[in-house]
């Protein structure tokens, strides 16, 4: 599998923008790199082997309590 690019500065404002942010703020400084770490985090992901396993389709709504 290809690597991952790693989250651009650009990419996440634009990203927070799109989520109702305000790329404005100073507190993405603060966010980007724990954004930037969680992002480079789900390349563990790749390595997960599910090769030959089908989607379960069936979904079951929890049960009200």
């Amino acid at each position: 599998m290809p690597e991952r690019e790693p989250l651009s500065r650009e990419a996440f404002l634009f990203l927070a923008q799109q989520v109702g942010l305000d790329p404005g703020d100073p507190h993405m400084e603060e966010l980007f790199p724990y954004a930037r770490s969680v992002v480079a985090g789900l390349a563990e992901l790749d390595e997960i082997g599910v090769e030959g396993y089908e989607p379960d389709l069936a979904f079951r709504p929890a049960p009200e309590v």
